[in-house]
């Protein structure tokens, strides 16, 4: 098996604000009151780059988005950046394991989300190797975000591939800003331990230098199941560090960044040993070993803008990124180089033109296997072409246009080229915003955006094996058995002749603030995506050989194969509204609601016959919602809470009956219902700071997924983070 993929805290609340030392500080409030309490930026003050490229005003952005700053990523019990996303409205964010999540925008979460953009200072962090997000070894830390910048829609004219139902921007804080001579511990239950170290500071006039190192350890799962009972000594070791110099002389800017990160994995694996290879020594069918699964990842980034006096500016990034696994599902290594230039015309006349190019090569390796090797492990991804230079250019503009003083229209589109299938691709965009009032607009807007062909999808193979010795038999005529041994083997397929899938959404929304105190957005979504994928059964081969086991008469070997194809469509219809009010300067509520809803569809003659995928397409939780309190009890004392819902799924009465000997709630999404809360006091600003937290409470052993995803259920987790600034 792989090993893949948080007690009230009322009484520690009354403890810190008894504790006796508090009386003795008044004279100290001011300083650390300051701290605690900054005020929340209305819409109009709130700065927003990834939606369109350019500082621009959260208020006058024509899409939907939404910003979680550091004050809520600190004070949200998160630990990854995965937990800090359900902040966020429009974002299903499921926990697989301790350290494994899936996250999706405005559609189906699946591993493999290749519709949603994830982006650290705009470098893409997909891994190219099977086209998700390994959250869990992103490498940023979160002590160094300044904000994320979460934006829902079509941004493909802007971005390119993947950002095709959203776009999830991690923008790290600027090295001036970031951490000063800080240290800290947690410990918790289920072996948690994390060790950070934070340093900045100035070198001369125009420069200022910041880094930092991390290491985490913490058990793969928290499932209290007593089959894990023997694997408890497993851990998971995380290891991550950056380098940060900016430098800033009138009108240029120049950041350098150089960092990484290295994971560890200790899973319990085991290799086939199949007796016709070699009969003679055949003991067991299979070897069970532990292991470990490691991968890696390192960067550098070099950012240079010039801002004109005139309003225009000139931006360049150049990004070098090399990551490598040796996990089965993932065996390979890739270094890729992404480049973009854009400038932007800043004129009243005209309004704002961006004009841009990119660039991404990917030099991609994968690992190769024997014949053999291929039906030992219980899974392997395998390709022919095992090293391959991936191509993707594009070129992009962007034009905002007003049209009266309360009237902007905006137009854009990108055309991209891809050598994986030497085509061109289109994507473009059109919106609009409505000055209502001073605080108040309305936008809309139409954009398409296309998923990048992967070689994933195109070229690998995925093989599943089992296999027992002496399991399938046969009936002779007298009534005696003739036993056999049996291996099965699954070949997931990729196909050629894929047509490229795309997305149109179309969107309204509205925005509403008042001052610092309160601020609403909503917005409505309807988006048709063409040529979804799904496998179809093409049969299979049956091979006999007389080399078996020791009682056995033979060996049978089903080879099975089943290929991607493209004949599905869905439609998805919803919205999202999030507000944020702050009622008292110490007392801050974020709150969001999403919905959507998926309506499948099928072309084609295999359509008739299987309605299945189709309703599998559907299956999904509608509801979701946040609550985030933030309330500084006292200038010492802050208390945070988070309750996150999800609603369970409501699969067809057709697909539950396909699948009823596996159980009523064999793929039914289960309702989520999550309470995390932290308390973190700080006598003075020279002490150290120590929080208490609490994930998971009152729904312990939860489990986020689906029986057939065979998840792990997540425990209640407890941990204490003591945090010291010298400086």
């Amino acid at each position: 098996m792989l090993i893949r993929p948080r007690a009230s805290l009322l009484y520690a609340v009354c403890v810190f604000m008894s504790f006796p030392a508090i009386a003795n500080i008044e004279q100290e409030f001011d300083e650390l009151d300051a701290l605690l309490n900054m005020p929340l930026d209305s819409l109009a003050e709130t700065k927003v780059v990834t939606a369109t490229k350019t500082s621009l005003s959260l208020s006058d952005v024509p899409a939907s988005v939404h910003v979680i700053t550091s004050k809520e990523i600190e004070r949200s019990s998160a630990r990854s950046i995965a937990d800090v996303l359900i902040l966020a409205p429009g974002l299903h964010v499921a926990k697989f394991s301790d350290y494994d999540w899936t996250v999706s925008a405005r559609s189906k979460n699946q591993g493999e989300n290749n519709t949603l953009l994830v982006m650290i200072d705009g470098r893409s962090a997909i891994n190219p190797m099977y086209s998700g997000v390994n959250w869990d070894t992103l490498p940023v830390s979160l002590d160094n975000i300044d904000r994320i910048e979460v934006v829902l829609g079509s941004v493909g004219t802007l971005w390119g591939g993947n950002a095709v139902n959203g776009v999830i921007n991690i923008i790290t804080k600027d090295a001036e800003d970031a951490p000063k001579a800080q240290v800290s511990a947690a410990a918790g239950n289920y072996d948690y331990k994390e060790f950070k170290a934070h340093h900045s500071g100035q070198l001369n006039e125009y420069t200022h230098l910041s880094g930092y190192i991390e290491s985490l350890q913490h058990s793969p799962f928290t499932d209290e199941d007593p089959h894990f009972e023997e694997l408890r000594h497993l851990k998971v070791l995380t290891e991550r560090f950056g380098m940060r110099a900016d430098y800033q002389n009138q009108q240029n800017t120049v950041s350098m960044q150089f960092g990484g990160s290295s994971s560890r994995e200790d899973y319990q694996w085991l290799q086939y040993t199949p007796a016709f290879l070699d009969p003679a020594s055949h003991q067991n069918d299979y070897d069970a070993f532990f292991t470990e699964m490691n991968s890696q990842e390192l960067f550098a980034g070099f950012q240079y803008l010039h801002e004109k006096l005139d309003g225009d500016q000139w931006e360049n990034q150049v990004w070098l990124t090399h990551s490598e696994s040796d996990g089965t599902n993932e065996p390979a290594s890739f270094t890729r180089l992404d480049l973009d230039s854009r400038y932007t015309f800043n004129t009243q006349e005209w309004g704002i033109l961006t004009l841009g190019i990119n660039a991404r090569i990917i030099d991609e390796e994968y690992a190769t296997f024997s014949q053999e090797e291929q039906y030992f492990s219980p899974y392997v991804r395998t390709i022919e072409d095992h090293e391959f230079l991936n191509q993707s250019y594009g070129i992009y503009t962007n034009w905002s246009i007003n049209v009266t003083d309360s009237t902007e229209v905006t137009l854009g589109n990108r055309i991209q080229y891809a050598n994986i299938t030497e085509e061109w691709y289109s994507q473009p965009q059109v919106r609009a915003l409505q000055k209502l009032t001073d605080n108040q607009r309305l936008w809309m807007g139409w954009g398409r955006a296309v998923i990048t062909p992967s070689r994933l999808e195109l070229d690998t193979q995925f093989q599943e094996n089992s296999y027992c010795s002496s399991c399938a038999y046969t009936i002779n005529p007298d009534g005696s058995l003739n036993y056999y041994d049996y291996m099965m083997s699954y070949h997931y397929l990729g196909n050629r002749d894929l047509k490229l899938e795309s997305i149109d959404t179309y969107e309204l929304g509205y925005r509403y603030w008042q001052d610092n105190q309160f601020q609403l957005s909503v917005s409505l979504f309807y988006s048709q995506h063409d040529n979804v994928r799904a496998y179809k059964g093409l049969g299979g081969n049956r091979y006999f050989t007389p080399d078996s086991s020791e009682h056995s008469s033979g060996t049978i070997i089903d080879d099975m194969f089943a290929q991607l194809i493209d004949p599905l469509s869905q439609e998805t219809l919803g919205g999202e509204i999030s507000a944020q009010w702050k009622p008292t300067d110490v007392l801050q509520v974020n709150a969001n609601y999403s919905y959507k809803t998926i309506k499948g569809g099928c072309t084609g003659s295999i359509c008739g016959s299987n309605e299945l995928p189709i309703l599998d397409l559907e299956n999904t939780p509608n509801h979701y919602a946040t609550l985030h309190i933030m309330w500084d009890i006292h200038p010492t004392v802050w208390v945070s809470s988070v309750v996150n819902y999800t609603s369970a799924s409501e699969p067809d009465d057709a697909l539950i009956a396909a699948y009823k000997d596996y159980g009523d709630d064999y793929l039914v999404w289960p309702e989520i219902i999550t309470l995390d809360m932290s308390v973190n006091w700080q006598h003075k600003p020279t002490w150290p700071s120590i929080k208490v937290s609490a994930e998971n409470l009152g729904n312990d052993q939860l489990k986020e997924y689906p029986e057939q995803f065979g998840s792990f259920a997540n425990g209640t987790q407890y941990y204490a983070e003591i945090s010291w600034n010298f400086i």
